[in-house]
C-alpha cells in the first residue's frame, strides 16, 4: 500500500508522538508498504495556503491513504477538503490540542477547528482506549480504532547496583506546562527528605519560557539545588541506563494521550508514580506497579509514602516485572495501524 504520513518538521524528534510515528512508519515499510513522510513547516506564513499546497502535493503523490498527525490539523483541514475522494483520510490522535487548554474562548475555537477536520476523515485512530472513548463522546464518532504504542523500544539493562545513597526518582518528558514539572518541584521541596534525589530528563527547548521557570525554581531553593539533577535529552541507550539506575519514574502530567515512558519503565522493572490524568490509569495499574494521585496534596503524600516504605517499593518492583511480558510491542502497534489503513482504503 502507498501511504502518505503528514507531520510537522522531521520525524526524528524526541517526543512520544514523533517516536510513535517513526517506529510505526519503520515497521510499515519493513512489511512492504511504501510510506512517504510529508514534512510541513510548523510555522508557515499562512496555514490555509500551506493546507492547499499540502493538498496539491498529496494529489501528486496519489497515495491510497493519508495519515495526518492531529498536531497538523490547521493544514489538514483545507488539504483533506480538497483531496480527491479516491484518497482515504485517516487522523492519528495522540490527544487533541484543545484538550491542553483551560476552558474559554480559545479552547472553544480550537475545538471547532479540530472538529471540522475530524468530520472530513474516513477513519480515526487513537493511541489509547481512553482517548478513543473521549473522541467518540465529544465528536459523536461511531468508531475510533486503537493502536497502543509498544513498550519494547529501549534496550533492557540490569538494575544498577548502588552502594547506599538517596533513592533516585526520575522524570522523563518535555519541559512544557502539560507535564507538570513545576508542581513536581514544589511537592518534592515540601517532602523535604534527604533520602531521595530527583533527576529531570527531557527537552528544555520546546518551551524556553517554561524551562526558564523550571530553572529558576531549582536555583531559588537550596533544597532543590542540592537534590535535583537536570540531564536534558537522552538517547535510547542513555535513557535505558537511567531507568536501570532509578527507583521510580515520576510523571505528574495534567494530560497524557498514552504516556509511552510509563510502559517503558514498567518493562524495565521500574515502579511508576503518576497523576491520574488522561490515559495514565489505563496504561498502568494503580496499587500494583504504580501509585496514582489526584491533586497536589496527593502528589506530596505519594512521594512521601514511596520514599518511606521499603516494602512498598519492593512490592511495586515485583509487580512491574510480572507485568512486563504482557506489555504491547511495536510490531503489534504497526499491525494494528496497518489494519486500520487497509480498511480505510480497500482495494488500494
Amino acid at each position: 500500500m502507498r501511504i502518505a504520513w503528514v507531520v510537522y518538521g522531521a520525524l526524528d524528534q524526541i517526543t512520544g508522538g514523533y517516536i510513535y510515528d517513526r517506529l510505526v512508519v519503520e515497521r510499515l515499510r519493513r512489511r512492504g508498504d511504501v510510506v512517504e513522510v510529508v514534512s510541513l513547516d510548523p510555522a508557515p506564513r499562512s496555514r490555509a495556503l500551506a493546507g492547499l499546497a499540502l493538498a496539491e502535493r498529496l494529489a501528486r503523490l496519489d497515495p491510497a491513504v493519508v495519515v495526518g498527525d492531529e498536531l497538523c490539523f490547521p493544514e489538514l483541514g483545507p488539504a483533506f477538503a480538497a483531496l480527491p475522494r479516491r484518497i482515504a483520510r485517516v487522523l492519528l490522535v495522540h490527544h487533541l490540542s484543545a484538550w491542553e487548554l483551560p476552558p474559554g474562548a480559545r479552547r472553544a475555537a480550537l475545538a471547532l477547528a479540530e472538529a471540522a477536520v475530524i468530520r472530513l476523515c474516513d477513519a480515526h485512530l487513537a493511541t489509547s482506549a481512553t482517548t478513543a472513548a473521549r473522541l467518540r463522546r465529544e465528536h459523536g464518532l461511531a468508531r475510533v480504532d486503537v493502536a497502543p504504542p509498544g513498550a519494547d523500544r529501549l534496550p533492557l539493562r540490569p538494575r544498577a547496583a548502588r552502594g547506599g545513597g538517596p533513592l533516585r526518582l526520575t522524570f522523563v518528558g518535555s519541559f512544557i506546562p502539560r507535564k507538570g514539572l513545576l508542581e513536581l518541584l514544589a511537592a518534592f521541596e515540601r517532602v523535604g527528605s534527604a533520602r531521595a534525589a530527583l533527576v529531570l530528563v527531557g527537552d528544555a527547548a520546546r518551551d524556553p519560557a517554561y524551562a526558564e521557570r523550571v530553572r529558576r525554581a531549582i536555583d531559588g531553593s537550596a533544597r532543590l539545588r542540592a537534590r535535583v539533577e537536570v540531564r536534558g535529552v537522552l538517547d535510547d541507550e542513555a535513557l535505558a541506563a537511567a531507568l536501570a539506575e532509578t527507583d521510580a519514574l515520576v510523571l505528574p502530567s495534567r494530560l497524557e494521550g498514552y504516556g509511552m515512558v510509563l510502559t517503558e519503565a514498567v518493562r524495565a522493572g521500574v515502579p511508576v508514580l503518576a497523576a491520574r490524568a488522561g490515559a495514565i490509569a489505563e496504561v498502568v495499574q494503580d496499587g500494583a506497579e504504580a501509585l496514582l494521585w489526584d491533586d497536589g496534596e496527593g502528589l506530596v503524600r505519594t512521594l512521601t509514602r514511596f520514599i518511606e516504605d521499603g516494602a512498598l517499593r519492593a512490592s511495586m518492583r515485583r509487580a512491574a516485572m510480572l507485568r512486563a511480558p504482557a506489555l504491547p510491542t511495536w510490531d503489534g502497534a504497526a499491525a494494528a495501524v496497518g489494519a486500520v489503513l487497509a480498511r480505510a482504503a480497500p482495494g488500494r
